[in-house]
């Protein structure tokens, strides 16, 4: 008997502590604390009583009344009535205490978080107008970005800047901007290249810290740059390529680890550099595109998945290259698009061999031709005048016509959501298109700035739900 009576005791206790412990939380969810703070009371008196005086005072046997068997016999109480009793006390103080510093350690949860959202909104930047005719529009990861002829900056999303004034600019002097992960390149008009934030990957050179708060001079003498969250590349005006970050791929065509020196230079006599996560590739004067790094996915077009430690040439007679992750897109003089590499959301454009139809002998064979495995296919565009590519879209510019095609789970290409392995038309007068991850930017010939996809950090601006292609902002010239 006595030990079926410490049993049913001890499960009394693990139910008081229990009661106290959910409507700590209870009261912590509903925010409702003095209601739900007096039934947990109750609640843990209930349960003291139980524990405290349920046994008589021989612990088993004996009088029913158990106020009287507590206190009108105490000399006469068992061993086992007097443990019950403290383990009692002790468990319903110890489940009391717990539940009051449960119910503080989630009030201050609920206050930093409610700090954090609140400095996460004060970093969002929602312009609703940009003062002046819009020369060039860019995509980083979590913010858009627009730039005016007179080199004044907006910025929409998590930029991490903050307005200058009103109109809700955040630089000036400005002529492109790349940002990837908490990383801003600014170039300025004058050729002066100034970095800020996460340097953790050394993309920041001359910088020894972790995250550079403010912009610093990085280089002069300027001409282009790309960045993503691994690396990072200067072109300068005399067309030499300088590289920095982290080498884990080869994609710094050194054999160091890192590179944070701008003296490291790659190449000479390039007009334009792309650089992904995991690869770097350059167009020179002569039209040649080089590649170098991962080519895990065919994506450099040399018919094998080697990893290429030093740049090798991949294609030539080339007038733009763009680059996604893991897929190579490259302009050929003629207005051709050709690809290589992953195609697993149809971002190389055009059906895999195996999906094409099969032609009898003397039947004209498809234009383009089928591509084997792992090199550079034919899309069925033509008279294209520029290429864009980021993640796992891909879009050509042909005259003001946009086609997009590949990822579309966010609507980045404009419509629907389902994924799109050939060139669809997404817009029919663009003057200027830019890629992001998951957004897409274009400028209207009539020089409205449209937005479709992500915009989730408010990247395209406060009143576009990224369904179709929607206005970020007034453009007032």
């Amino acid at each position: 008997m006595n030990f079926w009576l410490i049993l049913i005791t001890l499960l009394l206790y693990f139910y008081t502590v229990t009661c106290t412990f959910f409507t700590a939380q209870i009261a912590a969810v509903k925010g409702r604390r003095k209601r739900w703070g007096w039934l947990g009371l109750l609640l843990g008196i209930f349960g003291f009583a139980i524990v405290c005086f349920v046994p008589n005072a021989k612990g088993v046997t004996g009088e029913t009344n158990p106020i009287k068997a507590a206190f009108g016999r105490l000399k006469k109480i068992s061993p086992i009535a007097v443990w019950i009793l403290v383990a009692g006390v002790v468990v319903v103080v110890g489940g009391t205490f717990l539940a009051t510093n449960l119910n503080l350690y989630l009030e201050n949860r609920s206050h930093e978080k409610e700090l954090i959202q609140t400095e996460e909104e004060v970093d969002y930047l929602t312009p609703s107008k940009v003062n002046g005719k819009v020369a060039g529009i860019f995509c980083g990861d979590g913010a858009n970005f627009a730039v005016t002829e007179a080199g004044d900056l907006y910025g929409w999303g998590q930029v991490g800047l903050s307005a200058l004034d009103e109109s809700g600019k955040v630089f000036q002097n400005v002529k492109k901007v790349c940002a990837a992960g908490d990383t801003i390149y600014l170039l300025a008009t004058d050729g002066i290249l100034y970095a800020r934030g996460n340097n953790a990957n050394s993309l920041i050179p001359g910088q020894s810290a972790a995250y550079v708060e403010s912009f610093v001079k990085v280089e002069g003498d300027v001409k282009d740059m790309a960045l993503s969250e691994t690396a990072g590349a200067i072109l300068k005006n005399s067309g030499n390529l300088y590289v920095v970050g982290v080498n884990t791929y080869g994609q710094l065509g050194r054999n160091a680890e890192r590179v944070a020196d701008t003296n490291t230079k790659l190449a000479s006599n390039v007009s334009k550099v792309v650089v992904t996560g995991r690869s770097l590739y350059y167009l020179t004067a002569d039209g040649s595109v080089y590649g170098v790094g991962s080519n895990a996915y065919g994506q450099f077009g040399l018919g094998n998945k080697e990893v290429q430690a030093a740049p090798v040439k991949i294609n030539q007679g080339c007038s733009d290259i763009a680059a996604g992750e893991d897929f190579t897109l490259v302009l050929k003089t003629d207005g051709s698009v050709w690809s290589a590499g992953n195609n697993s959301f149809g971002q190389l454009g055009r059906q895999p061999v195996e999906k094409l139809p099969v032609y009898e002998e003397g039947e004209t064979p498809p234009v383009p031709a089928p591509a084997p495995a792992g090199s550079f296919g034919q899309l069925e565009l033509a008279e294209v005048t520029k290429i864009e590519a980021h993640g796992r879209t891909a879009f050509a510019l042909k005259g003001t016509e946009v086609y997009g095609w590949g990822h579309n789970h966010l609507g980045q290409l404009g419509e629907g959501s389902g994924n799109a392995s050939l060139p669809i038309l997404i817009h029919k007068k663009a003057a200027a298109l830019a890629a992001g991850d998951n957004c897409t930017l274009i400028l209207t010939e009539e020089g409205k700035l449209l937005g479709a996809g992500d915009g989730r950090n408010y990247q395209l601006g406060a009143r576009n739900d990224g369904k179709g292609f929607g206005e970020i902002a007034e453009v007032v010239s």
